[in-house]
Order: C-alpha cells, then structure tokens, then sequence
C-alpha cells in the first residue's frame, strides 16, 4: 500500500471514491462517538443508482452478491473517507462490518457475497481492515436492494 489516502488506495485499484448518498430515510448517514465512526447502512449504489436489486440465489448469482457487497463497502469507505479527511494515517482500524443478503429461506452463502465488503475494505487499508462480521439474510430489502452494509471503524485524533 503506497497511497496515503484512501482515495489514492482506491485509484491504485481501479476504483474511484464515490459520492456519498444521502440518507433515504430519518437518520444521518455516519455518526462519530468518541474515537468510532459508525457508518449506517450502505446500498449498492453508484451515483444514487440501485446497480444491484433482487435476490441473492435467484435473481442474482453469488458473484452478482459479491459485486454488490464490494459496491456497499465502497459507499462505507466514501463515508469513512469524509470523517478522516481521505487521510489513511487517521484510520486506526475497521472493528465491525455487518451485512444483509436479500436472499431466500433456504440461501446458504451469505458469507460468500459478503467477502465482496470485507476483501475490498482489506484491499484499501491491509490490515487495519481486517473486521469482526455478522452476515445475515432477510427476505427483503428496502428499494429490493440486494445487499446492504454498515461498518464500525476506530479513528485516530
């Protein structure tokens, strides 16, 4: 990792920091509490676009999953990248991703299509994004959106 910001991280993979969405909804996207950053909910959205609706299994393969959950955690780094001034030396750490399959009762392979989050959040800040996890499922999404994602990071002063 040579970039010093998580934008620059982004470019060395072929990606670009997003815009962040706003809300959709009574709440703010990310809150600091002490030296944590709670991101809310990310939708696999680009632009404001839903890229990713359906179900996991059926509507969409396991890869589609993935590539939504990736595009998630893209929208959770683009909030991280607002709270720490793009710096990566600000960000001590990723604690905690959570993440929601919409999928079927009998999908087995939430942990599988959330690798998509949790390998790209490594691939842009190596070790310190290494994270505790809980993948679930849900019989539906808000906007049928087929994944869903929110993250805890620990931030440096």
């Amino acid at each position: 990792m040579s970039a010093t910001t998580i934008s620059g991280r982004l470019a060395e993979l072929g990606l670009a920091l997003p815009t962040v969405n706003p809300p959709r909804g009574s709440y703010v996207p990310a809150v600091r509490a002490g030296d944590l950053l709670f991101v809310a909910g990310q939708a696999p959205r680009r632009n404001g676009v839903l890229e990713f609706s359906g179900r996991v299994g059926r509507d969409l393969s396991v890869e589609q999953g993935r590539d939504a959950a990736a595009l998630c955690a893209l929208n959770v780094l683009g909030h991280l990248a607002q709270a720490c001034g793009d710096d990566l030396a600000r960000v001590a750490g990723s604690v905690r991703l959570a993440g929601v399959v919409n999928c079927a009762e009998d999908f087995d392979a939430h942990s599988k299509v959330l690798d998509g989050a949790s390998d790209l959040l490594t691939a842009v800040l190596g070790e310190r994004g290494l994270h505790a996890r809980i993948a679930t499922g849900a019989s539906s999404l808000p906007s049928a959106m087929a994944v869903e994602v929110e993250a805890i990071f620990q931030l440096k002063p």
